[in-house]
């Protein structure tokens, strides 16, 4: 699957393309990965994406913070 197709399922899913681009490069280096972002999260957002990222051994985890209207994404390996 090429980046873009990564980057258009993940914006289907209801996330910005920045974030979407955040996630794929977490995919591509299998790395752990931890942003912060201002742009809104659908309520299913993180079960969804859980679930495209369980195939490369990812968890997501979107953290809120406060009133602030910002998000931590965080992106970590799976225990194995």
């Amino acid at each position: 699957m090429s980046k873009q197709e990564h980057i258009n399922y993940l914006m289907g899913i209801g996330i910005s393309d920045v974030d979407a681009d955040t996630v794929y490069d977490c995919i591509a280096t299998r790395e752990v990965c931890t942003w912060t972002s201002v742009d809104a999260v659908p309520d299913d957002t993180e079960q969804k994406v859980n679930e495209y990222l369980k195939p490369y051994g990812l968890e997501l985890k979107i953290i809120p913070v406060g009133a602030s209207g910002r998000y931590i994404w965080e992106v970590k390996k799976t225990r194995a």
